[in-house]
């Protein structure tokens, strides 16, 4: 009779588990208006490039990098306004989810903003052939929402079977390299609206079909740090500080 073999135990290996860290490099948000904050925008907006007189007096395309003809800017007394009230709670609620993000939240976290102000916004209606060569913007965070985009552009897209880039928006940072991404582009559709910090380059491509309108909603934001917080310095900062007061 042979002798049973022993048993050889095995334990039972933890399972693989691995965490992202994402220290460095800008953050772009997306988020979806509703159907009335779009309609609310997209009807004030078409108010604005019908009325001649006001598109002359709130032309804002000389002061923008765009190769577009019409581009206005909303009227600060209606951004002030009641109506105009529940785009500024939608954006507000943005802001404070990117400002939460790691690793946003290491430069400036929710508690140390006390307002938001809307520095400036403004329509863009694109036509074919005009274009947004990349460029950065003033303030702090920068945001665009858009309100109309050409049925036309998914077969213009299919068209192009090299690196298809008709009508889209794009964000690039810093450069090329190996295990780190660099752009980020996106097909935008009705209703989306992103959020991205004011220095990070951007562009948007051109289409081609006529009679058809791109239509957009730019704006710039800054953020005011309360008063009289006894933390100085940026978020980071401040968390290094309780950590080492607590210590």
């Amino acid at each position: 009779m042979k002798p049973a073999k022993k048993q050889i135990r095995k334990d039972k290996e933890p399972p693989l588990h691995f965490e992202a860290i994402r220290p460095f490099g800008p953050t772009i948000i997306r988020g979806k208006l509703s159907e009335s904050l779009v309609k609310l925008m997209d009807d004030k907006s078409s108010d604005m490039l019908a009325d001649k007189e006001f598109s002359k007096k709130f032309d804002h395309a000389p002061n923008l990098a765009g190769n577009v003809k019409k581009e206005v800017r909303f009227d600060p007394e209606w951004m002030g306004s009641s109506e105009f009230l529940p785009m500024v709670s939608f954006i507000g609620e943005m802001v404070k989810s990117y400002i939460s993000i790691p690793p946003a939240n290491e430069t400036i976290s929710p508690e140390f903003v006390g307002k938001m102000v809307i520095e400036s916004m403004w329509v863009v209606a694109q036509y074919a052939g005009d274009f947004n060569p990349f460029h950065i913007h003033e303030g702090q965070l920068s945001g665009v929402l858009y309100l109309r985009v050409p049925p036309s552009l998914p077969k213009e897209y299919a068209k192009e079977d090299h690196y298809p880039t008709v009508g889209d928006i794009c964000w690039f940072n810093g450069q090329a390299a190996t295990f780190s991404g660099h752009k980020f582009q996106q097909s935008p559709k009705v209703g989306d609206i992103f959020l991205f910090p004011n220095w990070l380059a951007h562009g948007v491509y051109p289409f081609r079909t006529p009679n058809e309108e791109r239509r957009s909603v730019s704006f710039n934001l800054q953020l005011i740090k309360k008063e009289g917080d006894p933390l100085v310095g940026n978020a980071e900062t401040a968390r290094r500080k309780e950590f080492y007061k607590k210590k």
